[in-house]
């Protein structure tokens, strides 16, 4: 079965549902933006263009109806950088593992956890919400949070000083007055 398209419930552009339970005991595949979610998800990102999204998936079936995504997410985006203004490009990949459970086994883990104190050591399992896990979402979430939030072009460093610090500075030093006075003299 082929993931659906669209952008019901992920109130993001690129979209892919599956059902795992249609997928049988394990699943593997490739979901892709296209052209338009790109161009979206850039705008929405703050970027300059996306150039490619994508992520390679599998799923693995647990006891329970509960289902182990793992993949990676590969892109390739442009963005201005936050000195000079031009063109940085930059790569992403980033690996995926996220579990899946019902909704009402996350409750009854979560009241457990409650009442035992229990810290979890490990990322808590997102929701399976009537039965489908939007892969879209997923990888645009996790590209959007690899995303370089102060991009730089290679070799540009910022050097910036304040004027006012420098000369509260130069004045707080120990001889600073007897030098302004040598210099009138």
């Amino acid at each position: 079965m082929a993931p659906e398209s669209g952008t019901a419930g992920s109130g993001l552009p690129f979209s892919r549902i599956i059902r795992p339970d249609d997928a049988g005991p394990a699943r593997q595949g490739h979901v892709e933006a296209t052209a338009g979610e790109r161009e979206q998800l850039a705008a929405l990102f703050g970027v300059e263009t996306i150039a490619s999204l994508a992520f390679d998936y599998a799923i693995d079936a647990l006891p329970s109806q509960r289902y182990r995504l793992t993949g990676e997410v590969k892109g390739e985006l442009t963005q201005l950088c936050g000195v000079t203004l031009e063109p940085v490009d930059e790569r992403i990949r980033e690996d995926v593992s996220l579990e899946y459970w019902p909704e009402h086994l996350i409750a009854r883990a979560d009241r457990d956890a409650a009442e035992t104190e229990e810290n979890l050591e490990h990322d808590p399992p997102e929701p399976l919400v009537g039965g489908k896990i939007d892969l879209g979402r997923i990888a645009a979430e996790i590209f959007a949070a690899a995303i370089n939030p102060y991009p730089r072009k290679a070799g540009v460093s910022f050097d910036w000083t304040d004027a006012k610090a420098a000369a509260q500075a130069e004045a707080a030093k120990p001889f600073a007055a007897l030098a302004k006075l040598k210099g009138k003299g």
